[in-house]
């Protein structure tokens, strides 16, 4: 594809957009919700992507006060890593409570080694969020390596626990969410970025070229 035709497909992404930002502000409410993955609608997306796990992905996510409350894609992945990040800590003192209790090696296994990296993969995917948003979804897709490693060894132990599989099941199904979630992020970006480069190219002392960059730039104010 050449430039001309790309930049052409960019500019009536830009025409789409304008005219978004003309509508009333009922329906541009309405729009916006559909054009930017806006709540509630955002969370039935995001969701429509875990597949067999949807139910469960809507029900953890409209539990919690601020992903419903997100306002555009950055606030909804911030939320959604903040809840991840506050379950593997909640999950971690959970299991060593257990470890305490019961000192099996596959306990204290999951415990230690496996949450911590559950904890720490939360942590650096929110804290590279705003800056690198790839690497961010990168970090929370890892951090269900650590739910992963855990459920394989109770069940290499024979350890039969409910509340550790479902645990292990929370982790990795929000791990998922999140990496969904700010891989969503990371793609407004790049339309963003990409689409106001190939205004440029096409002319940037025309018009068009002044109304797409407007209008991408507008935009990607909105998603963030």
């Amino acid at each position: 594809m050449n430039s001309s035709i790309l930049c052409s497909l960019m500019l009536t992404l830009c025409l789409i957009t304008t005219l978004h930002f003309c509508l009333p502000t009922e329906a541009k409410a309405h729009s916006r919700h559909r054009l930017l993955g806006g709540n509630p609608d955002l969370i039935d997306q995001i969701c429509q992507q875990t597949f067999q796990d949807k139910v469960n992905c809507m029900n953890l996510l409209r539990a919690d006060p601020a992903t419903k409350q997100a306002k555009n894609l950055l606030e909804f992945s911030k939320a959604v890593l903040e809840l991840a990040l506050k379950k593997g800590i909640q999950g971690q003192n959970f299991l060593k409570g257990l470890a305490q209790k019961n000192n099996d090696p596959a306990i204290r296994e999951c415990a230690n080694s496996d949450y911590d990296g559950v904890v720490r993969s939360f942590k650096s995917a929110l804290a590279e969020l705003k800056v690198d948003p790839e690497t961010s979804s990168y970090d929370a897709k890892v951090a269900s390596d650590g739910s992963n490693n855990c459920a394989e060894a109770i069940t290499n132990a024979h350890i039969v626990n409910p509340a550790i599989s479902s645990l292990n099941y929370q982790i990795s199904l929000l791990s998922n969410i999140a990496s969904l979630a700010t891989m969503q992020k990371n793609a407004v970006n790049k339309l963003v970025v990409g689409g106001i480069v190939c205004c440029f190219l096409e002319d940037s002392t025309t018009l068009n070229a002044e109304l797409c960059c407007a209008s991408l730039q507008l935009v990607f104010n909105s998603a963030v």
